[in-house]
């Protein structure tokens, strides 16, 4: 029935459960702080909804949990397939009831290759998390301002600077970082949705910039994640972990 939740989706959440329990049981709010991304609400809907929560979500849940992202991620992609295959318009059935064994044999391939499908989508470093440029590569280097966890005051602005580098043979061009908590809760902090990136030849340093504005309001822990994108906004690196900043927002 609409709004039951699938096995499938059980067993995911309730390996999330297992999860957020081996990480000593932390308050979703304790979780929330963590993330900085998203909301205590939005968190206990990621093992209590009716319905498989996006990756930026189950991410966050993750992260607050020290769990690894990659293998979680291959696991949340695997239950989306099946949820998304579940939601196909089902075959007019045929006119006879009856079922002979050589209808229930293909059947069964059929069953069997869908659950081979999964599994493969389950395994870590499927094609998806791949660069769509061969040879494109990128490493973190410094903060060259702002230092994780600096304390920063109410209702004023900084300006934090990264140094990442080149590490592929692929020159990168009209490239930016997108922010990835997107769109941005009320009371955290402000900044633009993308950020440029100059163009960086291969083995080249970059410095990227960005202008944060802090809440009004304190105590706020800002913790924003970033990922590189193109002009079209699609990922470059799926599989690398973000780079971000972690502020303090203190009175």
């Amino acid at each position: 029935m609409p709004g039951e939740r699938t096995p499938e989706l059980e067993a995911f959440m309730a390996e999330l459960r297992k999860l957020r329990t081996r990480a000593g049981e932390p308050s979703f709010r304790k979780m929330a702080a963590k993330s900085g991304a998203v909301s205590h609400a939005t968190l206990h809907l990621t093992v209590t909804g009716r319905r498989l929560q996006p990756w930026e979500t189950v991410r966050e849940f993750v992260r607050a949990c020290d769990g690894d992202e990659e293998e979680w991620h291959a696991r949340w992609q695997g239950v989306q397939l099946v949820l998304s295959a579940g939601r196909e318009p089902a075959p007019a059935p045929a006119a006879p009831r009856w079922r002979s064994k050589r209808v229930l044999a293909p059947l069964a391939l059929v069953l069997v290759a869908a659950i081979a499908a999964v599994v493969v989508i389950l395994l870590p470093g499927e094609q998806d998390a791949r660069p769509p440029h061969p040879g494109d590569s990128a490493g973190f280097i410094t903060d060259v301002t702002i230092p994780d966890d600096t304390a920063v005051k109410p209702g004023t602005q900084f300006v934090k600077v990264w140094e990442i580098k080149n590490t592929g043979t692929v020159e990168w061009r009209k490239r930016y970082l997108r922010r990835t908590d997107l769109p941005v809760a009320p009371g955290t902090c402000r900044t633009p949705e993308r950020i440029p990136v100059n163009d960086t030849a291969p083995q080249g340093h970059v410095q990227v910039t960005v202008t944060v504005s802090t809440p009004a309001t304190a105590p706020v822990d800002c913790k924003i994640f970033w990922k590189m994108v193109d002009e079209q906004d699609r990922e470059l690196f799926p599989a690398n972990k973000p780079i971000y900043f972690s502020v303090l927002v203190r009175a």
